[in-house]
């Protein structure tokens, strides 16, 4: 069946085109906070909170560490999304969790102001995420051109969304996707570990087919394009993943046991 409509729904598009609003105003609203950590706190809380209330209730999210079974970590992240059917965490506190990687289906990094500092920062993270190991086996990268999922090693959607840009509007595409570049470069990572690169207000970039998408005057906003992507990803991710084997995460051992009768 051929995927999209001649004719959208208006009302589909309108709930999503509001959120959008709703995030640039938690974003201005969040700008009353000095400190950098908290106002970067305050706009990642506006994007959780939507998705919270989107998507199925089978998807987990929230914000911690992903970990591997050989103990690697993936360090802090802004926003988990886990499948919470078919895995809990390893552990609940008050305000982070820590997931299986075998669970982990995407990451959402978020940025106040997008730059190259930012970038190379985003990208060593994005990086950390691919190394580490769920069912044993390393997290694959995105398809090249639509092409079949012929690997059936588990993937992760990384994106970056940014509330704004220190760059000019002239240019910005390829201006942004340069830095991409210059980032991926610096930290000896795949373009690829970052899978969509989303600014609001401003557009997106796939890294990893060096396209792009700016926001002209008359589009509804950049979040649909966004959200509806990674809605199609968690649903196929979900579906290809098998259950979640604790046995990896413990000891072989088998010492200890007597036979009794």
């Amino acid at each position: 069946m051929r995927r999209g409509t001649k004719k959208p729904s208006d009302i589909f598009q309108a709930v999503l085109s509001d959120a959008e609003k709703d995030l640039a105003l938690a974003s201005n609203q969040a700008a009353s906070f000095k400190h950098s950590g908290i106002l970067g706190d305050e706009r990642a809380a506006a994007l959780m909170r939507f998705l919270k209330s989107h998507l199925p209730a089978s998807f987990g999210v929230g914000k911690g560490e992903a970990m591997d079974f050989q103990d690697c970590k993936s360090g802090q992240l802004d926003i988990i999304i886990y499948d919470k059917s078919n895995s809990a965490p390893v552990y609940s506190g008050d305000e982070n969790l820590l997931v299986p990687c075998e669970a982990l289906l995407a990451v959402i990094e978020v940025k106040t102001t997008l730059s190259q500092k930012e970038l190379n920062t985003s990208y060593k993270a994005a990086h950390m995420v691919r190394k580490l190991r769920p069912f044993k086996e390393q997290f694959i990268g995105p398809r090249i051109d639509g092409g079949p999922a012929n690997d059936n090693r588990a993937r992760c959607l990384y994106s970056l969304f940014a509330y704004k840009t220190n760059l000019g509007k002239e240019g910005w595409l390829k201006k942004e996707f340069g830095r991409i570049e210059k980032a991926s470069q610096h930290c000896k990572a795949p373009q690829d570990v970052i899978e969509r690169v989303v600014v609001l207000g401003r557009g997106m970039i796939n890294p990893c087919s060096a396209t792009g998408k700016e926001l002209v005057d008359d589009d509804r906003g950049i979040f649909l394009e966004y959200y509806l992507n990674l809605v199609n990803f968690l649903d196929r991710e979900r579906a290809r993943r098998g259950p979640v084997d604790w046995q990896v995460y413990s000891s072989r051992n088998s010492k200890g046991w007597k036979k009794i009768s």
